[in-house]
């Protein structure tokens, strides 16, 4: 004979009791089905710094995936690193980092893949308007934000290729650089456009913008999209997810870029109204925000090739250890290429 558990239907007088027990087994059963799902509903994503205009599209795309039934829980990091080691020990799903970082934790071991491209090479060389050539820079005063970011990598290129010899000095973060080149505190350094417009409107003819990098390296990722490949194979609708959004408000800001100097007073702190307009210009301009992600072979190599040559990735790394573009093609297969 079976020894049936007390709270056995069989054992329950009456048929609310079993109806009762009936109903508890299928919550329980309905409950374990739909929690993995649920979670997969949750995003976390890392930012590197402080939300800047930069951000403006990702910071409209969790609305969109807000729509989908995705809850977007973003985190704000001091420093570049520090987001890119809250990706890769699964504090967060996905982040942006500055493109140089993410191929420096992956030269080192670390299981990330670049997903898309968020901003493009933005910076620009800033220095009083008495210094008229680069070669001028030797043994002044040069800043840059840290170690394996793109300002070093630049600055270091500009030092290579016109055979200068810098003081360099690290002050992170651009608007905190801005201020120091307009105290006299420094010489140079590269600047983001929100950056070189304030200092070229608070201070007119005092500086001048020496070398647009933006316009030598216009293929450059800037600040991109990184994830852990475990999440990319467990979570790929959710990738697509973010990486759809993010597309489609690029694509809405290039056909009405109004978007971001309406949305940009709401979303930033510290940024003057006034200069909303020139920022968005440049930016539309330069095509910071790409409308298909940012990532082909041609730029992809390219990048990586440029990482190399200015010696801060020691090892040939391929393309294909850096990158993971299917996330991206997927996306694009639905909505179609611009």
């Amino acid at each position: 004979m079976i020894d049936r558990h007390p709270l056995h239907p069989s054992r329950l007088p009456g048929g609310r009791l079993r109806m009762s027990w009936l109903l508890l087994t299928l919550a329980l059963a309905v409950g374990l089905w739909a929690a993995p799902a649920q979670a997969q509903k949750k995003i976390s994503f890392a930012y590197p710094s402080v939300t800047d205009m930069g951000d403006i599209p990702s910071l409209l795309a969790w609305k969109l995936l807000a729509e989908k039934g995705y809850e977007v829980t973003p985190r704000v990091f001091a420093k570049t690193e520090l987001a890119v080691q809250a990706v890769v020990r699964g504090d967060t799903d996905i982040g942006a980092a500055a493109s140089i970082a993410v191929v420096k934790a992956i030269e080192q071991g670390m299981d990330l893949r670049i997903i898309g491209e968020q901003v493009k090479n933005e910076w620009q060389l800033m220095t009083p308007a008495s210094i008229r050539d680069p070669k001028q820079l030797e043994g002044k005063r040069v800043a840059y934000h840290g170690p394996f970011t793109v300002t070093e990598a630049l600055v270091k290129w500009m030092a290579k290729h016109y055979s200068i010899r810098p003081q360099w000095m690290i002050i992170p973060g651009s608007e905190v650089r801005a201020e120091a080149l307009m105290r006299g505190q420094i010489d140079a350094t590269p600047a983001e456009i929100a950056d070189v417009v304030n200092v070229l409107e608070s201070r007119p003819g005092a500086f001048h913008v020496l070398i647009s990098y933006a316009r030598i390296f216009p293929n450059l990722h800037g600040t991109v999209y990184v994830a852990r490949t475990d999440v990319l194979q467990k979570q790929p609708e959710m990738v697509e997810a973010m990486l759809e959004a993010v597309l489609r408000m690029h694509r809405q800001i290039e056909e009405n870029p109004g978007v971001v100097t309406e949305q940009a007073p709401k979303l930033l702190s510290g940024q003057k109204p006034s200069q909303m307009a020139a920022i968005a210009k440049d930016y539309r301009d330069l095509k910071i925000w790409e409308v298909n992600g940012g990532l082909d072979r041609a730029r992809n190599e390219e990048s990586l090739k440029f990482y190399i040559d200015s010696g801060l990735v020691k090892k040939q790394l391929k393309t294909e250890q850096v990158y993971a573009t299917e996330p991206l093609e997927r996306v694009l297969r639905r909505i179609g290429r611009r």
